[in-house]
């Protein structure tokens, strides 16, 4: 529930700044100024095809359209001097945070399932299975660091340790306080013997996590078998 509630109110505030950002090209439409009016409706046009989002005085140009705009809204403004159907505009934005919302939830539960799969593969021994299944999952979520943890967990046992590292900074992107994500990097950083890096990490564990440091040696100085499995979240 406060996963969705956040998204929603992400979604509202993008919806209102879009809505503020139309209101600025309507006044410079409406404003008499022609030269002014007729740079305000080229920008709008460029907007509506996707092309330029405008953020205060920053313009910043993208690659692909991700936000579907009635055109219509834009229709006949020279007879109407310069007046945009803000509602018609404010509609489509709607419908547009709706259709994002509802791709969100949609990948969200395949990445759970492919996890889901993931976990059980592991748990057999199967671990290039389940590698398969968590770069699927990433595929669909991008943004859960639990995903690069147990994915790192995985690669430490096939003994893909390059791969460990970069899943554990991508984890620690998103999660700077993961115990796991610095966990796995000390053990990578041991295993690819990259002892200056290694020392930084085992230092940053027991300051943050003194509490686990009986875990941190066990971990650390564990040679692992790929016929043992160890539990993943």
């Amino acid at each position: 529930m406060m996963t969705d509630k956040m998204e929603l109110n992400e979604e509202w505030n993008n919806f209102m700044k879009k809505v503020g950002e139309v209101s600025s090209l309507v006044k410079d439409m409406a404003s008499g100024d022609k030269e002014k009016a007729e740079a305000a409706k080229q920008l709008a046009d460029r907007y509506i095809e996707g092309k330029v989002i405008v953020d205060e005085d920053v313009k910043m140009t993208v690659k692909h359209d991700r936000t579907v705009i009635n055109q219509k809204a834009f229709e006949n403004t020279e007879g109407n001097k310069g007046e945009i159907d803000k509602d018609a505009w404010m509609k489509e934005v709607s419908k547009d945070a709706e259709r994002r919302a509802l791709d969100r939830k949609i990948r969200r539960e395949k990445a759970e399932t492919l996890k889901t799969q993931a976990v059980k593969a592991f748990r057999r021994g199967e671990y290039e299975r389940a590698l398969s299944c968590y770069n699927r999952a990433i595929d669909e979520v991008r943004d859960n660091p639990m995903l690069y943890c147990d994915r790192a967990l995985t690669n430490i046992k096939l003994g893909n340790f390059d791969k460990v590292v970069a899943d554990c900074e991508l984890a620690l992107r998103l999660n700077e306080n993961s115990f796991k994500a610095r966990l796995y990097r000390a053990k990578a950083y041991k295993e690819l013997d990259e002892s200056e890096k290694l020392d930084i990490s085992r230092k940053e564990l027991s300051e943050m996590f003194l509490q686990h440091e009986d875990l941190i040696t066990y971990f650390l100085d564990k040679q692992f078998d790929n016929n043992e499995t160890d539990e993943q979240s």
